[in-house]
């Protein structure tokens, strides 16, 4: 719907430029038009004036978190230190990266001044989750608590929440919770993405599975899931090459 309503040109909002740039490069198995969503955004980027809007750096920063550079885009986020998304996405790559401390410490100062707002909480859940062990229990509490107020519970958030019950054995829950996501948006990548692994995890069908892959790869060849399973498929190619020899 994007890509097909928008047309990136001047004319459009740098936010909105940014918006289509960020659904090719999610919609896009070609290495080419990933390239050129990259020297896309860089041009956008350039012009200083764009990145006094919010909006466009919280998108120009999650074209960057899929392109993995990561310290490029805390450096875009940190322009808007009172900006709720762009604290969660700086959560969300410090995590990504192994600062679970620096996280903690950005999640521990929002608090201090926002820690009424579902963003604030749904960030400290994810630290907690990332964190392990019993904090598994107080993401839940919190991912729970959310989910059951209907202006926050998306498909995003249940994913979350499902993440958390997978994490704590509760298989058959999950898999309830993916099924909520998926009825509130059918073609949701990180729901598609975590019913194959929940699926796995509940030794369901191999059709089940691969049902959900498929659909995930038509949808968004470039998910982080697909990527890293189609490199672990190659090097397995590579291996099994090797000792058939």
């Amino acid at each position: 719907m994007v890509l097909t309503d928008l047309n990136p040109s001047t004319s459009v909002s740098p936010a909105l430029q940014a918006l289509y740039h960020l659904a090719k490069y999610l919609q896009s198995s070609d290495n080419g038009a990933k390239e050129t969503v990259e020297k896309a955004v860089e041009e956008l980027i350039a012009v200083q004036n764009n990145l006094v809007n919010g909006t466009f750096v919280v998108i120009v920063g999650m074209v960057l978190v899929n392109l993995q550079k990561y310290e490029e885009a805390l450096k875009l986020l940190a322009m808007h230190p009172k900006s709720l998304e762009c604290i969660a996405i700086s959560v969300y790559i410090l995590l990504q990266i192994n600062r679970v401390d620096m996280a903690q410490k950005l999640v521990a100062r929002t608090r201090g001044w926002a820690e009424d707002s579902p963003i604030a909480q749904i960030a400290e859940a994810w630290t907690n989750l990332y964190v392990g062990g019993n904090k598994y229990m107080e993401a839940s509490y919190i991912f729970e608590e959310l989910a059951q107020a209907s202006s926050v519970s998306t498909a995003c958030l249940l994913n979350s929440l499902a993440v958390v019950k997978m994490h704590l054995g509760q298989l058959q829950e999950a898999e309830e919770v993916l099924e909520d996501a998926l009825a509130k948006e059918s073609n949701n990548p990180d729901t598609l993405a975590n019913l194959v692994v929940c699926a796995n995890l509940a030794a369901k069908p191999l059709e089940e599975k691969y049902r959900y892959l498929s659909q995930l790869k038509d949808v968004a060849p470039n998910h982080p899931f697909v990527v890293d399973l189609d490199a672990k498929d190659a090097e397995f190619d590579t291996l099994a090459a090797k000792y058939a020899k």
